[in-house]
């Protein structure tokens, strides 16, 4: 044990009457997740990197290693995972292959899986590396630190912390990873050359519902495309954070998945709720299975992953409410619009294919809507949505893409017809190896941005005739895209739901 460990050690015990709080009738401690940049979170850090450095010294077909909770996520994308099991262990049958075998490549959810399924397998797997560290350390009260990057400080807010640009610093040098884009291993703002605020997090913690409505997505889905999409995708490149296959090797990874657990905690302490009824919620009821402390197979259901408390763990701080009214219907209201039926009042032709230079994309009014001044808009209490549907790439991109929504076809992108940012981090092919189906699995990559507003605002100054029967979509890259990424969605739909 280095000497780091011992002084964790002897001051994690020191401090264990504050740090696990007892209810009189408790079971368990309570561990506390702290914000990084507080004493309390870099005191976590430095234990944080002092188990990294010992799981690394480990052999791959440890379950304790790191490298098993890289693969964890998902195997190093220059292979495959059958390819890895064979080279770790031959044509040896143990313990340990037939759980990596289980285990390796589980992330959910990028290959078809459900999107329901994002949240807590993610708490889940940080919740298990939690309980893995503490075993590898001695540090009984270890508990992960996040990354607060949506801070309102601006030496704080979307810049990597300073932990983790230490190439040579004897303790936390092994956080650091060059597989990241200059901005973040530079200390720099990685959203400060995109349009809008990429560390803006309003539109998730607005939604009222967990699971995705017909064509509105919910608050599980949101948050993955958007603020989880766009972290990696700013952070890291097609080797590092910004792709499935090796954002897992990446010890950023895990403080922000931390953050991105508090923002469901968060939103549950806002007051809103997960299903509970499995005959309408079946997947509440699917398990995951990842490696316990003791390297041994561990297994629990989505529904029994929905209460951090319950898990035996709690926040230092919460986010309060957005600020805003929240735009998307309760889940009560949109399930009844989606049954009697929503609306497609527009739609485009073809597969839109994204590069280096802006993409324009025509919607044109569907025969059977009705013709209104303003497409898309009308006198119901229905709202509408810009769609985005089967999103998917042969490689990352690695930039964001920015979505306006214009009356006509050359007018030029501004602040007034901006719609969002969308980010192809899911949406990649991948190999899994033995030929399995998810290589081509697309998902469920949808982006559904509620654009009433905007066309309400632009029908009061659109002087276009035409805009009562089409539209137009550009799609803008927020930098120079990789080369033969060929990102692509499938298609793009004006709806009234």
């Amino acid at each position: 044990m280095s000497d780091l460990t011992r002084r964790n050690l002897i001051k994690g015990i020191a401090a264990t009457p504050l740090v696990f709080g007892f209810a009189r009738n408790a079971r368990a401690a309570t561990f506390l997740r702290c914000d990084l940049s507080t004493p309390g979170g870099q005191d976590m850090l430095a234990t944080y990197a002092d188990a990294i450095r010992l799981m690394q010294a480990m052999g791959p077909e440890n379950p304790l290693s790191w490298l098993w909770q890289w693969y964890t996520h998902f195997t190093d994308g220059a292979t495959n995972k059958a390819a890895e099991i064979a080279r770790v262990w031959g044509e040896t049958v143990t313990p340990q292959r037939t759980l990596a075998e289980e285990v390796w490549n589980t992330c959910q959810s990028h290959a078809g899986q459900s999107s329901n399924f994002f949240l807590p397998w993610h708490r889940y797997y940080v919740f298990m590396l939690e309980r893995i560290i503490r075993s590898v350390t001695g540090r009984v009260d270890f508990a992960m630190p996040y990354w607060n990057y949506t801070s309102a400080d601006p030496a704080q807010r979307g810049v990597v912390p300073l932990q983790f640009r230490l190439p040579d610093d004897p303790v936390f040098g092994v956080l650091y990873r060059p597989n990241r884009v200059s901005r973040a291993n530079n200390g720099l703002p990685i959203h400060a050359l995109q349009p809008g605020d990429a560390m803006n997090i309003d539109e998730a913690m607005s939604k009222t519902n967990y699971s995705t409505v017909g064509s509105v997505t919910g608050f599980g889905r949101t948050l993955d495309s958007t603020i989880h999409g766009r972290i990696h995708t700013l952070v890291g490149n097609t080797r590092g954070m910004g792709a499935v296959p090796y954002a897992g090797n990446d010890p950023l990874f895990f403080v922000h998945h931390c953050n991105i657990d508090r923002m469901w905690a968060s939103w549950n302490r806002n007051g809103n709720k997960n299903p509970t009824d499995a005959v309408a919620n079946p997947w509440i009821n699917n398990a995951f299975v990842l490696a316990d402390e003791r390297g041994l197979r561990a297994s629990r259901s989505s529904k029994n992953l929905f209460s951090v408390l319950q898990l035996g763990y709690d926040y230092d701080a919460f986010f309060p409410r957005p600020p805003v009214q929240p735009t998307t219907p309760p889940a009560t209201t949109l399930m009844a619009k989606a049954v009697s039926g929503a609306q497609k009042v527009a739609s485009s032709v073809n597969m839109v294919t994204l590069g280096k230079a802006a993409a324009t994309v025509k919607l044109a009014r569907q025969p059977n809507a009705k013709a209104t001044n303003m497409l898309g808009l009308d006198s119901d209490a229905r709202r509408t949505y810009l769609v985005l549907r089967k999103l998917h790439a042969w490689k990352q991109p690695g930039v964001l893409f920015h979505v306006y929504l214009c009356d006509t076809p050359n007018a030029p992108v501004a602040a007034k017809n901006y719609v969002g940012n969308i980010n192809f981090f899911d949406a990649e092919f991948h190999d899994h190896g033995g030929g399995s189906k998810l290589d081509t699995a697309l998902g469920d990559n949808i982006y559904s941005f509620d654009v009433t507003p905007l066309l309400s605002g632009m029908a009061k100054t659109s002087r276009a005739s035409t805009a009562r029967d089409q539209l137009f979509v550009k799609i803008v890259p927020g930098g120079t895209p990789e080369t033969g990424a060929d990102a692509m969605i499938a298609q793009v739909d004006l709806i009234r739901q």
